[in-house]
């Protein structure tokens, strides 16, 4: 089965809007999940309700799923999701690991960065309720393999 030159960006692309769409969407959906409470003396305090938050990260995560595997990677081949996902994801595993264990990495350039993972970091967040930070972080580097299944068979 070959592979088609042209479709190796699809994923990498995806994934990078993705991200810095829902990174804007969490930001400015906010009030769906922040909690306002007025104490008696008048001060306002907001805080997050964690359900409300996980459920709102849960359903952001697979709409964008869906999205990029029904929409996106239609006319895709399994075999060529894949490959275009191991771009993105060996980006993303070599940032992780950079960040995690290099000293020095510069904590502006993982601001920066955000918006750019925010995607694969919703799928962090919600496996961080059932494994610990490290593998959570390495985990979900592998969220774009998550397209595969959408792919046909065999090209037509």
């Amino acid at each position: 089965m070959k592979l088609r030159p042209g479709t190796l960006w699809r994923v990498p692309v995806f994934c990078i809007i993705a991200s810095w769409l829902s990174y804007y969407i969490t930001i400015y959906g906010g009030f769906l999940y922040m909690v306002r409470t007025t104490g008696a003396d008048g001060a306002v305090e907001v805080s997050v309700d964690p359900l409300r938050s996980t459920l709102f990260q849960g359903v952001l995560f697979l709409a964008i799923l869906l999205l990029g595997g029904l929409w996106a990677f239609r006319s895709m081949t399994k075999l060529e999701i894949a490959a275009s996902a191991a771009l993105v994801s060996a980006v993303y595993l070599v940032v992780i690991l950079l960040q995690l264990y290099l000293p020095g990495f510069p904590p502006a350039l993982s601001v920066w960065l955000a918006p750019f993972q925010n995607w694969k970091g919703i799928l962090s967040s919600l496996l961080l309720r059932f494994m610990n930070f490290h593998l959570a972080l390495v985990a979900s580097a592998f969220a774009p393999f998550l397209f595969v299944p959408f792919g046909r068979r065999q090209k037509d």
